[in-house]
């Protein structure tokens, strides 16, 4: 039966060697996901290593995300460890044209029921009466951990209209689906396993291993919308060899995007650069998927 998933790839941030934002890099990367038919983009979240991004920076990539995308399909992040930052970065998204925007739970000290509701309050009250609100909740990096229970609580704040869930087996991925309201958008973090969330009625995928590979998560996607199962079958394939490659490691996936002819530069977490082993095998992947 035909589904109409979307897929958004969490799409890195180009660093030179020095460790400086390469802002020349980013229009060439976000048109290379344009040019490949993807939903939209994720920006300055994990794979964009926002941790490490100041506000200035966050306003550059997201500038360059809106100038090729539009602000329909640019999702901003403006998570950060206290609303007191979130709110100045909702306040910035919002002046520089963004619509939707995805905010992580506070994070390094666990939140609690109470200041975890006024967290997403505040962002959404700075964020206006336009905006489109999506939690992000990633507890095994956060600390902050969220039952689908309370996800049910959160979703009755004006503009909170879906989630983002990333680090979580499908199963667990579902009961939150099925704690929502109607209508309330679920989207994934888990790369290999967007058909089948996509089949459970989520949303789509938010995926960074599609942003060095999105050939075959497109024609995953193209699949489940027409109906195919066996082109979503032969497009599964390609996903996992994708994932199996990059690994959702940020790294990994900027080195992808080099072979690709597209640099994204080093990361600028510490992280360690590919084993020869782990490069010949993006290099495969590049060839064969790409």
């Amino acid at each position: 039966m035909p589904i109409n998933p979307n897929l958004l790839p969490a799409v890195p941030v180009p660093f030179r060697s020095d460790g400086a934002l390469d802002g020349p890099r980013l229009e060439p990367l976000y048109e290379s996901l344009r040019a490949a038919d993807v939903d939209g983009v994720f920006v300055s979240g994990t794979t964009g290593e926002f941790p490490t991004l100041d506000d200035a920076e966050r306003d550059v990539v997201l500038s360059a995300a809106l100038a090729v995308f539009g602000p329909d399909q640019v999702y901003a992040h403006v998570g950060a460890a206290s609303a007191h930052q979130a709110e100045r970065l909702t306040a910035r998204a919002v002046m520089l044209g963004a619509r939707n925007l995805a905010a992580i739970t506070p994070y390094y000290l666990p939140a609690g029921p109470r200041s975890l509701e006024e967290y997403y309050r505040r962002i959404a009250a700075e964020a206006g009466d336009d905006a489109r609100l999506f939690v992000y909740l990633y507890a095994s990096r956060t600390t902050t951990a969220v039952t689908p229970e309370q996800l049910a609580e959160l979703a009755t704040i004006p503009s909170v209209v879906g989630v983002k869930i990333s680090g979580e087996p499908t199963e667990r991925v579902l009961e939150y689906l099925r704690a929502a309201p109607a209508g309330f958008a679920v989207y994934s973090g888990n790369d290999v396993e967007f058909g089948n969330v996509a089949r459970a009625g989520c949303a789509g995928a938010v995926s960074g291993v599609s942003s060095a590979f999105p050939r075959p998560f497109v024609a995953l996607r193209d699949a489940l919308r027409r109906g195919d199962d066996a082109a979503a079958t032969a497009a599964q394939a390609g996903v996992q060899q994708a994932v199996a490659a990059a690994g959702g490691n940020v790294a990994l996936i900027k080195t992808a995007l080099a072979v690709r002819g597209l640099p994204a530069g080093p990361p600028r977490v510490a992280l360690d650069p590919p084993t020869p082993e782990q490069l010949d095998r993006i290099s495969v992947a590049v060839k064969e998927l790409c």
